[in-house]
């Protein structure tokens, strides 16, 4: 499948056997991963479902070698709420509709209270105006201050939508490692503890029973002296959440101000990295797997599932 970028965004398929005798709105609905919103919105454009360049109806079942084609249009141009300030970016993975960077550590994501030219968003919305892009930051989640890792943009809102839906449904991932203190007892296991903020401290969360549901997967894959490396993935994104759970079962992690003693003698700062992003491209479905370029520094070995 071949596809345009702009504010009009043409979607192109040849028709092969697997797909023929289906109809339109099968084809659009499975194979393209178009939601009923889109495929309601491109029957009322003018050419927005075509057949070999003919408007069709999505009841029409093509034939093979014929070529359909779809023109989804941008919703109400968006304007950039994040001020672009130059800096350096660490590009992984660019196309027409995504942009994956590396965050470092100690920067935060998005603009705020003491940070309002100094953020990664900062940084992204610089580049993207300077692509003809139009500087809109759309960040498919976030990472705290001093985690660094991998960082997803989408670039229209259309990719947005559909990688925010990937979120939803599981098949956006992202595969964080870390550095817990000490040697943990179990070799895997899930940490269901729900997370509140801690009264009278507006930068630290504690464990609650009464606070927001909150799980992580942790599994061990290599111990060290004095510490152990863990893979963690986690279903629910509270803030701090990976530093809070390994703290509420006694290994905190290395360099935690917060949470631990601040020590950290494998390398400065917070043992937290975003290593690993799976996800699909938006429109052309293809599996996109990256890998953050720390992961030497780490020990990471890039066959760990």
């Amino acid at each position: 499948m071949k596809y345009s970028a702009g504010k009009m965004k043409i979607l192109k398929l040849e028709i092969d056997k697997k797909l023929a005798g289906k109809s339109l709105e099968k084809i659009l609905r499975e194979n393209l991963g178009l939601s009923r919103r889109e495929v309601s919105r491109a029957k009322f454009q003018p050419k927005g479902i075509c057949i070999d360049g003919k408007r069709q109806r999505i009841t029409y079942r093509p034939s093979v070698g014929q070529n359909l084609e779809v023109c989804l249009a941008e919703m109400q141009e968006e304007k950039s709420r994040v001020k672009p300030c130059a800096g350096k970016l660490e590009i992984l993975y660019e196309d027409r509709d995504l942009l994956v960077v590396e965050k470092p550590g100690g920067i935060p994501c998005h603009p705020g209270r003491g940070h309002y030219e100094d953020s990664l968003g900062n940084r992204v919305a610089d580049y993207l105006q300077k692509q003809g892009e139009g500087g809109v930051v759309r960040a498919v989640g976030r990472l705290d201050k001093d985690t660094a890792g991998l960082m997803v943009y989408a670039k229209n809102q259309m990719a947005a939508a559909r990688l925010s839906a990937q979120k939803q449904d599981g098949r956006f991932q992202k595969i964080y490692y870390a550095l817990a203190k000490g040697k943990l007892e179990q070799r895997e296991g899930d940490i269901t503890a729900s997370i509140a903020l801690m009264p009278g401290d507006k930068l630290k969360m504690q464990i609650h029973p009464q606070g927001k549901t909150a799980c992580t997967r942790y599994e061990v894959l290599k111990e060290r002296e004095n510490c152990t490396l863990v893979k963690c993935r986690i279903f629910t994104g509270r803030t701090h959440q990976i530093r809070v759970h390994m703290a509420g079962i006694g290994h905190p992690l290395l360099g935690d101000v917060l949470y631990g003693d601040g020590q950290n003698p494998v390398f400065d700062g917070l043992a937290l990295y975003a290593g690993k992003a799976e996800f699909y491209q938006p429109f052309t479905q293809e599996k996109i797997v990256l890998w953050g370029r720390d992961v030497k520094r780490w020990g990471i070995q890039r066959n760990f599932r």
